[in-house]
């Protein structure tokens, strides 16, 4: 009889504890494709009424846990479900999946549902070429979570949002009902004739609403960009395309391919050891390209410059087509200075110039290797503007140009009356050098630099109401030479015994000269 009340004793203990331990408790249940997890966490408010939570603990699917009367948050990286345990029944949630589905272009190919459909998967995240980027907000800290070449994400009941292939997936997912929500993607490739590793192409959706969020996705050329139907700008290496991504497309585009050619020995060694840059060129003024580099570009009509110059030319790209721009060196030498002189001003810069228009396209030292396109052009020098010579240049190595030196004294002569020297100026006489200099202020300069060629030095000598013919002076110079010559001025002479010691001195005399209007 004692050993019977001590088994109901204990049973009636042992019933009064399992009550106690659920009281104000109730089951949770967690449900789902098998190992997957998600975050658990505790929601309470603080003064401020702002919301707290802490982590309790790491939620698999397909487990059953008791939960407090509370409010309680289900987490993961892209999305989140709060609920509210009242104790009273059971809780279930289920998570969610969205899965990409990789499209043929027709509708009936068997292939047109997601590859392999199975092994989906497996075939295109290991797939090199093959590109489809995601991103997402974290729930907890609003931080972006980015992927490429994910298939599958987690997602839990609610209101959450990802983004696939630059475009919103808004989702509504009911906490007890499995969904397994399929986004359709289609492909977009770039071929091009010469595979090139460092050569990509970027998507940038087009047709989106205010709040979705920009994004650019990128694949190698000659790989598949698998986008969500619309709008998109297509961009590679600066040229660009707008397309529109429909359902059952398989859009393919092929490409041409740029590129700008240096002369096979141009000595891009002595460029730098004169102080020059490594050459680039610029195509539509905004994408930089090496030289000897092939660059793949949609079909279409595009400008090259060279870089920090005005030098451009226009080339025609076909799809499946190589175009090359091909360019030629040249390099023009300054004089040397003789030991006889005890200084010589350092050359002025080189001005390049096409159709003998004044404007300037390009300024480059003397004695540095410059590129130019094969087309023709001038040059002229800064401070002796208006002679120009035809630019040589060489499609193998570089063409060399010679200047020479012209040291001027200036020789003052004194008249009666009001006979003075109007101007100076030096005009080409014929073959590749032409042109006529601006005039040339008196005293200044003592010495210019002038193409290799014949030239003649010009000056009228006129007064108020007389213009005489003007007179000229032959000048041969060749380059690399240093030529001295003497330039007479005439100015009246002063009344007699008021000439100064100051008006003998060239130097400091006719500095306030008017230079009357040319007349040839």
């Amino acid at each position: 009889m004692k050993i019977f009340i001590f088994i109901l004793t204990i049973l009636f203990t042992l019933s009064c504890s399992k009550n106690s331990s659920k009281e104000g408790k109730q089951y949770f249940i967690f449900l789902g494709i098998p190992n997957k997890g998600v975050t658990l966490y505790k929601v309470t408010k603080n003064n401020s009424n702002k919301k707290i939570y802490y982590p309790l603990m790491r939620l698999s699917t397909n487990t059953k846990i008791l939960l407090p009367i509370g409010i309680y948050l289900l987490a993961n990286e892209c999305s989140s479900y709060e609920f509210f345990n009242d104790g009273a029944k059971e809780q279930k949630v289920v998570l969610s999946k969205v899965s990409l589905q990789f499209h043929n272009k027709n509708k009936n190919d068997s292939n047109s549902n997601p590859i392999n459909g199975t092994d989906n998967n497996f075939r295109f995240e290991n797939l090199v070429g093959n590109t489809y980027n995601s991103f997402c907000y974290d729930p907890l800290d609003g931080q972006e979570h980015w992927f490429t070449n994910k298939s599958e994400f987690d997602i839990l009941p609610g209101k959450n949002v990802i983004s696939i292939s630059g475009r919103d997936i808004e989702l509504n997912l009911q906490p007890s009902l499995f969904s397994d929500k399929k986004i359709s993607l289609w492909p977009l490739t770039l071929s091009s004739p010469i595979n090139t590793d460092s050569s990509k192409y970027f998507s940038l959706p087009l047709d989106l609403s205010p709040k979705e969020k920009k994004f650019v996705i990128s694949s190698p050329v000659n790989g598949t960009i698998w986008l969500q139907s619309g709008r998109y700008q297509i961009e590679v290496n600066g040229s660009k395309k707008i397309i529109s991504i429909k359902d059952f497309s398989n859009y393919e585009i092929k490409l041409g391919v740029i590129r700008i050619v240096s002369p096979k020995n141009f000595p891009i060694e002595e460029r730098l050891k004169a102080g020059g840059q490594p050459i680039f060129a610029y195509i539509n003024e905004k994408v930089l390209f090496r030289l000897n580099t092939d660059y793949p570009a949609f079909p279409g009509k595009y400008r090259v410059t060279l870089e920090g110059t005005e030098i451009e030319k226009y080339v025609d790209v076909s799809e499946n087509q190589v175009s090359e721009v091909k360019t030629r060196g040249a390099l023009v030498i300054s004089p040397p200075c003789l030991e006889k002189y005890d200084k010589c001003h350092p050359p002025s810069r080189i001005t390049i110039h096409i159709n003998r228009m004044p404007f300037v396209l390009m300024t480059v030292m003397t004695d540095m290797p410059f590129l130019v396109f094969d087309q023709k052009y001038e040059y002229g020098i800064e401070g002796i503007k208006g002679i120009f010579k035809n630019l040589n240049a060489s499609e193998d190595s570089v063409k060399t140009d010679k200047l020479g030196r012209v040291k001027i004294k200036w020789e003052i002569r004194y008249t009666s009356g009001n006979i003075k020297t109007d101007f100076v100026r030096f005009e080409a006489k014929n073959g590749n050098v032409f042109g006529k200099s601006i005039d040339l202020m008196f005293f200044k300069p003592d010495e210019i630099y002038l193409p290799e060629g014949d030239f003649w030095l010009s000056y009228f000598v006129g007064d108020q109401n007389l213009v005489l013919p003007k007179t000229k002076f032959d000048l041969s110079l060749a380059g690399g030479a240093t030529k001295e010559i003497v330039v007479p001025i005439y100015t009246q002479k002063a009344p007699d015994g008021q000439l100064s010691e100051k008006n003998k001195d060239s130097s400091a005399f006719s500095t306030k000269t008017t230079l009357s209007p040319i007349k040839d």
